[in-house]
Protein backbone atom coordinates (compact mmCIF):
# COMPACT_ATOMS: atom_id res chain seq x y z
CA UNK A 1 0.00 0.00 0.00
CA UNK A 2 1.46 3.43 -1.18
CA UNK A 3 1.53 5.88 2.07
CA UNK A 4 0.35 9.50 1.30
CA UNK A 5 2.91 12.24 2.13
CA UNK A 6 1.37 13.88 5.35
CA UNK A 7 -1.08 16.67 5.68
CA UNK A 8 0.03 20.03 5.01
CA UNK A 9 -3.25 21.74 6.39
CA UNK A 10 -6.70 20.76 8.44
CA UNK A 11 -8.72 19.97 4.94
CA UNK A 12 -5.53 17.76 3.93
CA UNK A 13 -5.58 16.69 7.32
CA UNK A 14 -9.06 15.60 6.44
CA UNK A 15 -8.67 14.06 3.76
CA UNK A 16 -5.69 11.90 4.95
CA UNK A 17 -7.48 10.31 7.87
CA UNK A 18 -10.48 9.28 5.76
CA UNK A 19 -7.80 7.62 2.92
CA UNK A 20 -6.42 5.63 6.44
CA UNK A 21 -9.65 4.62 7.67
CA UNK A 22 -11.23 3.64 4.14
CA UNK A 23 -7.85 1.28 3.87
CA UNK A 24 -7.96 -0.17 6.84
CA UNK A 25 -11.73 -0.82 6.63
CA UNK A 26 -11.67 -2.60 3.35
CA UNK A 27 -8.40 -4.66 4.95
CA UNK A 28 -10.71 -5.85 8.14
CA UNK A 29 -13.33 -6.42 6.24
CA UNK A 30 -11.39 -8.66 3.74
CA UNK A 31 -9.53 -10.61 6.27
CA UNK A 32 -12.77 -11.38 8.41
CA UNK A 33 -14.38 -12.28 5.00
CA UNK A 34 -11.40 -14.52 4.77
CA UNK A 35 -11.78 -16.08 7.90
CA UNK A 36 -15.18 -16.69 7.99
CA UNK A 37 -14.26 -19.04 4.51
CA UNK A 38 -12.02 -20.74 5.90
CA UNK A 39 -13.71 -21.94 9.12
CA UNK A 40 -16.90 -22.75 7.15
CA UNK A 41 -14.84 -24.99 4.69
CA UNK A 42 -13.08 -26.83 8.07
CA UNK A 43 -16.42 -28.86 9.01
CA UNK A 44 -16.10 -30.13 5.66
CA UNK A 45 -13.35 -32.67 5.10
CA UNK A 46 -13.11 -33.79 1.12
CA UNK A 47 -16.39 -34.61 -0.84
CA UNK A 48 -17.11 -38.34 -0.38
CA UNK A 49 -17.85 -40.41 -3.40
CA UNK A 50 -19.84 -43.24 -2.56
CA UNK A 51 -18.65 -47.05 -3.18
CA UNK A 52 -20.62 -48.72 -5.68
CA UNK A 53 -20.38 -52.68 -6.60
CA UNK A 54 -20.71 -54.34 -9.56
CA UNK A 55 -22.32 -58.15 -9.23
CA UNK A 56 -21.69 -60.88 -11.53
CA UNK A 57 -24.80 -62.89 -11.66
CA UNK A 58 -22.80 -66.11 -12.16
CA UNK A 59 -23.72 -69.40 -13.80
CA UNK A 60 -27.10 -69.66 -11.19
CA UNK A 61 -30.52 -71.30 -12.77
CA UNK A 62 -33.46 -69.04 -13.53
CA UNK A 63 -36.48 -69.51 -12.07
CA UNK A 64 -38.36 -72.32 -13.73
CA UNK A 65 -41.92 -71.27 -15.45
CA UNK A 66 -45.41 -72.82 -14.69
CA UNK A 67 -46.22 -75.49 -16.53
CA UNK A 68 -49.02 -76.04 -18.61
CA UNK A 69 -52.24 -75.92 -16.43
CA UNK A 70 -50.48 -74.62 -13.65
CA UNK A 71 -50.63 -71.73 -11.76
CA UNK A 72 -47.16 -71.63 -9.67
CA UNK A 73 -43.81 -72.76 -10.54
CA UNK A 74 -40.95 -73.98 -8.29
CA UNK A 75 -39.81 -71.33 -6.74
CA UNK A 76 -41.36 -68.13 -7.33
CA UNK A 77 -42.96 -66.92 -3.73
CA UNK A 78 -46.11 -68.23 -2.55
CA UNK A 79 -50.06 -66.86 -2.37
CA UNK A 80 -49.78 -65.57 1.09
CA UNK A 81 -45.81 -64.59 0.71
CA UNK A 82 -45.00 -60.60 1.04
CA UNK A 83 -44.18 -58.95 -2.27
CA UNK A 84 -42.55 -55.87 -0.41
CA UNK A 85 -38.68 -54.94 -1.34
CA UNK A 86 -38.64 -57.04 -4.02
CA UNK A 87 -38.13 -55.29 -7.22
CA UNK A 88 -35.47 -52.90 -8.21
CA UNK A 89 -35.10 -49.66 -6.48
CA UNK A 90 -37.10 -51.10 -3.17
CA UNK A 91 -35.77 -50.37 0.62
CA UNK A 92 -34.71 -52.87 2.84
CA UNK A 93 -33.24 -52.43 6.31
CA UNK A 94 -30.23 -54.12 7.13
CA UNK A 95 -29.73 -54.89 10.61
CA UNK A 96 -26.02 -54.85 11.43
CA UNK A 97 -24.34 -57.03 13.95
CA UNK A 98 -21.06 -58.18 13.61
CA UNK A 99 -19.06 -59.78 16.01
CA UNK A 100 -15.43 -60.83 14.93
CA UNK A 101 -13.37 -62.79 17.50
CA UNK A 102 -9.71 -64.55 16.20
CA UNK A 103 -6.97 -65.74 18.47
CA UNK A 104 -4.29 -67.33 17.45
CA UNK A 105 -0.58 -68.44 19.72
CA UNK A 106 2.59 -69.80 18.57
CA UNK A 107 5.43 -70.87 21.01
CA UNK A 108 8.32 -72.80 19.16
CA UNK A 109 11.39 -73.63 21.55
CA UNK A 110 14.77 -74.92 19.67
CA UNK A 111 17.72 -76.32 21.38
CA UNK A 112 20.79 -78.55 19.98
CA UNK A 113 23.91 -78.91 21.85
CA UNK A 114 27.13 -81.05 20.54
CA UNK A 115 30.48 -81.86 22.37
CA UNK A 116 33.06 -83.36 19.97
CA UNK A 117 37.09 -84.45 21.37
CA UNK A 118 39.86 -86.76 19.75
CA UNK A 119 42.97 -87.94 20.98
CA UNK A 120 45.96 -89.39 19.64
CA UNK A 121 47.38 -92.82 21.42
CA UNK A 122 50.43 -92.81 23.18
CA UNK A 123 52.48 -94.90 20.59
CA UNK A 124 53.33 -92.02 18.69
CA UNK A 125 56.36 -90.41 19.42
CA UNK A 126 54.85 -86.88 19.04
CA UNK A 127 52.65 -86.85 22.10
CA UNK A 128 55.99 -87.42 24.54
CA UNK A 129 57.40 -84.77 22.78
CA UNK A 130 54.41 -82.03 23.51
CA UNK A 131 53.56 -83.48 26.65
CA UNK A 132 57.51 -82.68 27.75
CA UNK A 133 56.86 -79.34 27.27
CA UNK A 134 53.42 -78.75 28.35
CA UNK A 135 53.39 -80.56 31.40
CA UNK A 136 49.25 -80.13 31.46
CA UNK A 137 48.62 -81.26 28.46
CA UNK A 138 45.60 -84.17 27.94
CA UNK A 139 46.70 -86.90 24.96
CA UNK A 140 42.91 -88.31 25.15
CA UNK A 141 41.34 -84.49 24.63
CA UNK A 142 43.60 -82.96 22.31
CA UNK A 143 41.26 -81.70 19.84
CA UNK A 144 37.82 -80.91 21.29
CA UNK A 145 34.81 -78.74 20.24
CA UNK A 146 31.88 -77.77 21.69
CA UNK A 147 28.83 -76.20 20.24
CA UNK A 148 25.47 -74.92 21.29
CA UNK A 149 22.76 -72.85 19.41
CA UNK A 150 19.41 -72.64 21.21
CA UNK A 151 15.97 -70.48 19.47
CA UNK A 152 13.35 -69.14 20.96
CA UNK A 153 10.09 -67.96 19.40
CA UNK A 154 6.71 -66.82 20.89
CA UNK A 155 3.89 -64.85 18.70
CA UNK A 156 0.25 -64.56 19.81
CA UNK A 157 -2.16 -62.43 17.76
CA UNK A 158 -5.28 -61.74 18.99
CA UNK A 159 -8.26 -60.02 17.27
CA UNK A 160 -11.75 -58.62 18.57
CA UNK A 161 -14.35 -56.31 16.82
CA UNK A 162 -18.13 -55.11 17.08
CA UNK A 163 -19.84 -53.58 14.37
CA UNK A 164 -24.10 -52.61 15.20
CA UNK A 165 -25.46 -50.55 13.17
CA UNK A 166 -29.01 -50.17 10.82
CA UNK A 167 -28.42 -49.12 7.40
CA UNK A 168 -31.09 -48.93 4.86
CA UNK A 169 -29.99 -50.17 1.55
CA UNK A 170 -31.68 -50.55 -2.06
CA UNK A 171 -32.60 -53.48 -4.70
CA UNK A 172 -29.93 -52.83 -6.90
CA UNK A 173 -30.07 -56.51 -8.97
CA UNK A 174 -32.58 -59.03 -9.38
CA UNK A 175 -30.29 -62.29 -10.00
CA UNK A 176 -31.69 -65.30 -12.26
CA UNK A 177 -32.45 -67.44 -8.98
CA UNK A 178 -34.43 -64.73 -7.71
CA UNK A 179 -32.68 -63.77 -5.17
CA UNK A 180 -32.27 -59.78 -4.59
CA UNK A 181 -28.52 -58.02 -5.14
CA UNK A 182 -28.79 -55.03 -2.22
CA UNK A 183 -25.76 -52.13 -1.26
CA UNK A 184 -25.98 -49.10 0.62
CA UNK A 185 -24.31 -46.36 2.14
CA UNK A 186 -24.53 -44.04 5.21
CA UNK A 187 -22.38 -41.17 5.77
CA UNK A 188 -22.46 -39.34 9.14
CA UNK A 189 -21.12 -36.48 10.37
CA UNK A 190 -20.29 -35.86 14.16
CA UNK A 191 -18.22 -32.56 15.02
CA UNK A 192 -14.96 -32.83 13.00
CA UNK A 193 -14.97 -36.74 12.64
CA UNK A 194 -17.18 -38.70 9.30
CA UNK A 195 -18.07 -42.02 9.41
CA UNK A 196 -19.00 -44.03 6.60
CA UNK A 197 -20.81 -47.26 6.76
CA UNK A 198 -21.44 -49.65 3.74
CA UNK A 199 -23.40 -52.72 3.09
CA UNK A 200 -23.82 -54.98 -0.19
CA UNK A 201 -24.67 -58.78 -1.08
CA UNK A 202 -27.51 -60.94 -1.89
CA UNK A 203 -30.62 -61.42 0.09
CA UNK A 204 -33.22 -64.10 -0.13
CA UNK A 205 -36.56 -62.98 -0.59
CA UNK A 206 -37.63 -65.68 2.34
CA UNK A 207 -35.05 -63.94 4.85
CA UNK A 208 -37.03 -60.44 4.47
CA UNK A 209 -39.06 -59.96 7.28
CA UNK A 210 -42.42 -58.23 7.58
CA UNK A 211 -40.55 -54.90 8.30
CA UNK A 212 -38.57 -55.30 5.08
CA UNK A 213 -35.46 -55.88 7.15
CA UNK A 214 -32.46 -58.54 7.07
CA UNK A 215 -29.77 -59.33 9.90
CA UNK A 216 -26.50 -58.92 7.80
CA UNK A 217 -26.00 -62.71 9.06
CA UNK A 218 -28.18 -63.42 6.56
CA UNK A 219 -26.82 -61.52 3.38
CA UNK A 220 -24.41 -63.81 1.47
CA UNK A 221 -21.39 -62.53 -0.39
CA UNK A 222 -21.57 -59.47 2.48
CA UNK A 223 -19.11 -56.72 2.38
CA UNK A 224 -19.71 -54.45 5.05
CA UNK A 225 -17.40 -51.58 5.66
CA UNK A 226 -17.33 -49.06 8.48
CA UNK A 227 -14.78 -46.65 7.90
CA UNK A 228 -13.98 -42.59 9.06
CA UNK A 229 -12.03 -39.46 8.64
CA UNK A 230 -11.24 -36.74 10.07
CA UNK A 231 -9.16 -35.39 13.02
CA UNK A 232 -9.60 -38.43 14.95
CA UNK A 233 -8.72 -40.83 11.86
CA UNK A 234 -5.64 -39.05 11.02
CA UNK A 235 -4.30 -39.06 14.52
CA UNK A 236 -4.40 -42.52 14.93
CA UNK A 237 -3.18 -42.72 11.58
CA UNK A 238 1.16 -42.90 10.92
CA UNK A 239 2.85 -39.97 9.02
CA UNK A 240 3.48 -40.62 5.25
CA UNK A 241 7.48 -40.16 6.54
CA UNK A 242 7.08 -42.93 9.41
CA UNK A 243 5.14 -45.18 6.57
CA UNK A 244 7.67 -44.56 4.06
CA UNK A 245 10.44 -45.28 6.47
CA UNK A 246 9.03 -48.53 7.70
CA UNK A 247 8.46 -49.70 4.03
CA UNK A 248 12.15 -49.00 3.35
CA UNK A 249 13.45 -49.94 6.09
CA UNK A 250 15.69 -53.06 5.47
CA UNK A 251 15.53 -54.63 9.26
Amino acid sequence: MKHRALPRSALDMLEWLGTILTAATVAAIAAAAAVALLTGCASHIAPYHAKHRTLDPGAFGARSRASGGSLYAEGTPGLFEDHSASRIGDILVIKIDEKDVASHQADTQLNKSDATSYGLPAAIGLVSALKSRYPDLDPAKLFSSTTDQKFSGNGQVKREGTVTAILPVRVGQILPSGDLFVEGTKVVMVGAEEHHIYVSGIVRRVDIADDDSVPSSRIADAEIEYTGRGDISDTQRRGWLARTLSKLWPF
